[in-house]
């Protein structure tokens, strides 16, 4: 059984600054052939039975009411994890109740900065206000879990701004935040215009105060950037994590089925046309099981020795012997997983290329 799915809506109201997703703006000449597309691609995997749905986009909470009650129709009545990505301007209070109907129990809401300079240098459509209402209609609601995200390192951002992003996160009292330094996309509108990146000592610095203070007040960092409250981490993210398979559905969706990764056609116009028109990569058991490495020491979760031993066939304490000597400092040990302390997750990259130098 494939225990997850991702369904990719690639609609927005507008394109932001910092995106380089499958995304375009709403177009009701193409709308009814995706949605078609999308509901035949659904029915030809036959799912039965899932542990995690997630909608991601693009901004799902564009769909009316009646295109997300038909696409939703299509899954499984129960769903343990059902996640949809929001943003604050698109949340209606008759879409949130419409999700509480149908069994979403877990928002993700991109909130990006609670600063409206930040905001409007990102080209987002709310404001810090609308943010803050729909954060307190969420938590009013019947859904047990939610996330926010947002960004740090924007262009002008400071030390300061970031502590007050922070603080605005914890006053609101939200289990789940998912925190990423802006990366500058070749085809994004940041990256088309010549911003550059910020000083990478001060956004070691932010990042740094981002880890220390939310782990001072009780929240577990048990994602590079993904921190919560006990028992509202991601059930669907950990997934991808911890080497699973998993259905990617629609224009531009990812997915893994029986250890083969697949990528749908990112062009909309072949998929209202044609389908997904996957493209299958083809990997080698080597390149497989150093995916499998790199993903999980993303993770507090840490990678199972023994089940990756098992699956690829090698001994992974023989084989990276040299590596975990030279970072012992970095590493931590549970039973059988392996895992970073948060030393070591702010050097993973460097960690991770002496891992793939070893064949």
């Amino acid at each position: 059984m494939v225990p997850s799915c991702y369904v990719h809506i690639p609609f927005c109201d507008s394109i932001c600054s910092y995106c380089d997703f499958v995304r375009v703006q709403k177009n009701e000449m193409f709308f009814s052939n995706w949605k078609e597309q999308l509901i035949q691609e659904i029915q030809e995997y036959k799912i039965h039975d899932l542990h995690t749905l997630y909608f991601g986009g693009g901004t799902p909470s564009l769909l009316s009411v009646n295109d997300f009650s038909e696409i939703r129709n299509y899954f499984p009545a129960s769903i343990d994890e059902f996640t949809v990505e929001c943003n604050p301007e698109s949340l209606s209070d008759e879409k949130l109740r419409l999700y509480e109907s149908l069994g979403v129990n877990r928002i993700s809401l991109g909130v990006q900065s609670f600063k409206d300079e930040l905001l409007q240098v990102c080209n987002r459509r709310h404001t810090v206000s609308q943010a803050v209402s729909v954060i307190e209609k969420i938590k009013k609601s019947s859904i047990s879990t939610f996330s926010i995200d947002l960004i740090f390192g924007l262009p002008n951002q400071t030390m300061e701004d970031v502590k007050h992003d922070i603080s605005m996160f914890l006053s609101l009292d939200i289990p789940h935040l998912s925190i990423y330094s802006l990366q500058i996309e070749e085809n994004s509108v940041f990256g088309k215009t010549g911003i550059e990146p910020i000083d990478s000592d001060l956004e070691a610095d932010m990042f740094e105060y981002i880890t220390k203070t939310l782990e001072e007040a009780g929240y577990i960092h048990y994602e590079i950037s993904s921190f919560c409250k006990p028992g509202h981490h991601s059930r669907h993210n950990l997934a991808y994590w911890q080497d699973q398979d998993f259905y990617g559905i629609g224009c531009g969706a990812s997915g893994r089925i029986n250890g083969i990764r697949y990528d749908n056609t990112t062009n909309l116009k072949e998929y209202c046309l044609k389908g997904s028109c996957p493209t299958y990569i083809s990997e080698t058991l080597l390149e497989r099981s150093m995916d499998a490495i790199m993903m999980a020491l993303r993770t507090k979760f840490g990678l199972n020795i023994l089940a990756w031993n098992e699956r690829y066939q090698s001994d992974f304490r023989l084989k990276y012997a040299s590596v975990l000597s030279k970072y012992a400092a970095y590493f931590e040990y549970s039973e059988n997983h392996i895992y970073l302390n948060d030393a070591g997750l702010e050097i993973l990259n460097t960690i991770l290329v002496d891992f793939m130098m070893i064949e």
